[in-house]
């Protein structure tokens, strides 16, 4: 059925975009001539043909086409009305060749450029002559964060490079916020993967950083992308081998809390290039204990809890990137991804109510496991700038938890097995016309949510029964259809505006549980989206931007699956949960100060939602015991000021100094249904995230790191989460030639274990709680990169499809 609805609903949307373009190029072309332009490359001296050169093709500095020559030496490309290029001929080992002003005919179909002779040069004696490109780039609707050009992230994994991030903060529990907002969709070259479905910590620490060749962190993201995020996307752009050979490198970090192992190689014969990557991580038992005491309005002890827990967890992934050219305007791109995680929980559980005491374990085990498989074919139309590109994607995801609980010898063994099969088509167009860029395209996602939940449950006797009524399959499926179309033009050589419009329809549908009722859902949102920006020097710009978003609850939310293991404390999803409207307004701009060694990023912004998910805490009776069940709702609506400060500095030729600042506000205004759920509605608060970082050359191949950040206690719609903070200090040598980088580390030096409180309250409650974990950790790492011109090799190819319309778990 899925793929039946994908396939036909393609077909319409197929119907409904090709027949304007393809009636509209047909005048077009019939208006200009392409022209064949071809030639072969041989060896100067011995004459031989030059398999697998690379040719480039520019016009006025910029790049217009790539392509290799074949088993021959022989290469050919196309070109409509361009009237002068040049073209550049490279080949490891050999001198590269610039064939400048090269003018098309006007009385002829075909330019033989004829044979073209290069010469054996030495290649370390190259000099690579490039633009200089600071670590951060402001484009019109992202920043994008240069991980090849911060010397201090070099022999480190993705973790590190996301604790650098401006606006962006990774949790102690592995999530990632967008300026305090943790509805952040991770994508990898424009596309969700199933390494960022499970905790994001956990891959990151796999992705060495020199598999990273940016990141781009989009607050108001084009429409090109999926509308949904309330912090917005994080898109991580990988490295690709483009010259023919072979590259690779292995990286391991040993460290007293946790580990991981990574290696990743990349080769290219001809118009073929294969990279793949493999990476572990596990982490040592770590003992935790966590305490809760609830109490009534007026502050009389209700009951109280200590969970002493030991965990662990071990996870592996796998990625591998492939891609082909038919030639100079045709190419299949094609990702597999898979990751495995398994998390193991042992918890002794003391609970004390006031004439009553509770002892149990609970044992859990919970496997995650991801695959994904996408392609894209794409079509460029000569070097006009015209694009099409087509794409498909399967997604698995798999969820599975295994609890095993005796509570005074009451046995309890259960199972909620989740799956999500994914379907995506996405087609998308660019369309220049002259300074006039147009994007637009479609895009149609099947998915399906299955949940199923078996419980068995000791009798009166002790015998081990099947507990059907709170067995159940719980199915959700969500389909949407969307299109876009966006358009953007200079205006003068200083200002440039981009403005466009998403439509999407949502198909929403629940099958009955013991808990909840069949239920549908279907809705049409438009979503406007504009940016504005003025550049006032080289590298200064100043920007406008609005945009509507939203955001769909996730499986997370959606599940009613409640465990009940813990007699005190339960959490439940709620399948009837809308999605939030999300509207954002965004003024900020960047200048460049001290001769371009300093940089100031700064920005304000201010953010409306509607149907806000929050969790709300409520008390019920059980078996006469108070239980403090956790639930999520669309509480109401909530307003936000913010401004966010980055700024980076060097100076002294080793000293580079980082610092970033984020202050926000936090005001919800409840709906009638939960304005009694809260002690203080309509309250404004404010929230602050800070960073500080150096890292110094010292020399001789010797440098240092340290960074500290801090961010403040978490305001929900009922209580707070504690603040955290991490200091980290590294040292690191490079050596084999610079080919290997050998490092230290210290995490929270003086702190062994950090305390973390959480406080919620409403007229019927309070309850307090305590996280208490280990975290001073010292760790070893080294990196070791191999292959032939390791530092000039790669180049990123974004894939496409971008699904990223869920809220995840908070």
């Amino acid at each position: 059925m899925a793929i039946r609805f994908i396939f036909t609903s393609l077909l319409l949307v197929l119907s409904i975009v090709f027949l304007p373009v393809s009636s509209f190029s047909q005048q077009r072309m019939s208006k200009k001539t392409e022209k064949v332009v071809y030639g072969q490359i041989k060896d100067s001296i011995s004459y031989q043909s030059l398999e697998f050169s690379n040719v480039t093709v520019f016009h006025r500095g910029n790049r217009l086409i790539s392509l290799v020559a074949d088993k021959n030496g022989k290469f050919q490309f196309r070109l409509d009305s361009l009237e002068y290029v040049d073209v550049k001929i490279s080949l490891v080992g050999y001198k590269d060749k610039y064939l400048e002003n090269i003018k098309t005919p006007n009385d002829s179909i075909e330019l033989n450029l004829g044979t073209i002779y290069l010469e054996k040069g030495n290649v370390l004696e190259t000099v690579l002559v490039t633009k200089s490109v600071p670590v951060i780039e402001n484009k019109l609707d992202k920043m994008i964060y240069h991980v090849s050009n911060d010397p201090s992230l070099l022999g480190t994994t993705g973790e590190d490079v996301f604790r650098k991030l401006p606006m962006v903060s990774l949790g102690y529990d592995g999530k990632v916020a967008l300026r305090g907002n943790q509805h952040v969709k991770i994508l990898i070259d424009g596309k969700p993967s199933g390494i960022m479905s499970g905790n994001i910590a956990d891959a990151l620490r796999m992705i060495p950083s020199s598999q990273i060749k940016s990141v781009e962190i989009m607050t108001n993201p084009s429409l090109k992308y999926d509308v949904e995020g309330g912090g917005g996307i994080i898109n991580i752009i990988t490295n690709r081998l483009t010259v023919q050979g072979l590259n690779g490198g292995v990286g391991a970090t040993f460290g007293t809390r946790q580990s991981n192992q990574s290696s990743n190689l990349a080769g290219r014969i001809g118009r073929f290039g294969i990279t793949g990557s493999i990476g572990n991580s596990w982490s040592y038992p770590i003992a935790s204990v966590i305490t809760t005491e609830n109490l009534t309005a007026q502050g009389e002890p209700i009951f109280s809890q200590k969970n002493d827990s030991r965990n662990r967890r071990n996870g592996t992934q796998f990625a591998v990137a492939m891609d082909f050219s038919l030639d100079s305007l045709q190419m299949f791109v094609a990702n597999v991804n898979f990751n495995n995680l398994v998390i193991m929980t042992n918890n002794n559980i003391h609970s004390h109510y006031a004439e009553n005491e509770f002892v149990g374990a609970v044992d859990n085990k919970q496997p995650i496991g991801n695959f994904d498989f996408s392609t894209d074919y794409i079509r460029k139309f000569g070097s006009s700038g015209k694009e099409m590109t087509l794409s498909f994607q399967y997604l698995k995801g798999k969820n599975d938890l295994k609890y095993h609980s005796n509570y005074d010898n009451h046995i309890e063994s259960g199972r909620n097995l989740g799956n999500n099969h994914e379907y995506t088509a996405q087609l998308d167009f660019k369309y220049p016309i002259s300074s006039l860029s147009l994007d637009f395209g479609a895009k149609i996602v099947d998915r399906n949510i299955n949940s199923v939940v078996n419980i068995d449950t000791s009798g009166t006797d002790g015998s081990i029964q099947h507990d059907s009524n709170r067995s159940y399959s719980f199915k959700y499926h969500q389909n949407f259809i969307a299109g876009y179309a966006i358009a953007g033009m200079p205006i003068g050589e200083s200002f440039n505006i981009n403005g466009g419009v998403r439509w999407e329809k949502t198909i929403l549908k629940g099958d009955e549980t013991s808990s909840s009722s069949d239920f549908s859902n279907k809705s049409d949102n438009l979503f406007p989206n504009i940016a504005f920006s003025y550049s006032y020097s080289k590298n200064s710009t100043f920007k406008i931007l609005y945009g509507k978003r939203i955001q769909r609850p996730s499986l997370y939310y959606l599940n009613p699956f409640r465990n009940n293991t813990d007699r005190t404390s339960q959490i439940q999803g709620n399948p009837r949960l809308k999605s939030e409207i999300i509207n954002n307004i965004e003024i900020g701009g960047d200048f460049n100060f001290f001769k371009s060694t300093g940089q100031i990023n700064v920005s304000l912004y201010y953010k409306s939602t509607n149907n806000i998910i929050e969790p709300v805490a409520q008390q019920i009776i059980e078996n006469g015991n108070i239980v403090m069940l956790q639930t999520f709702e669309n509480i109401g609506r909530n307003k936000s000021f913010g401004t966010n400060f980055y700024g980076s500095l060097k100076f002294l030729k080793r000293f580079n100094l980082k610092a970033n600042l984020d202050v926000y506000t936090y005001s919800n205004s409840p709906y009638k249904d939960f304005s009694n759920s809260i002690k203080e509605p309509n309250k404004t608060s404010i929230m602050y995230k800070t960073f500080v970082g150096m890292d110094v050359n010292l020399g001789r191949g010797y440098t240092f790191d340290s960074y500290l950040f801090y961010d403040s206690p978490q305001i929900t719609f009922q209580g707070e989460f504690a603040a955290f903070n991490l200091l980290n200090i590294s040292f690191k040598k490079k050596i084999l030639k610079d080919a290997a980088v050998v490092g230290i580390s210290i995490v929270d030096p003086f702190n062994n274990i950090k305390n973390l409180g959480n406080y919620s309250a409403s007229p019927n409650f309070i309850q307090t709680g305590n996280f208490s974990i280990p975290f001073r950790s010292f760790g070893l790492s080294l990196s070791w990169q191999f292959g032939k011109n390791k530092s000039n090799a790669y180049q990123s190819k974004e894939k496409q499809i971008r699904n990223d319309d869920q809220k995840i778990s908070t």
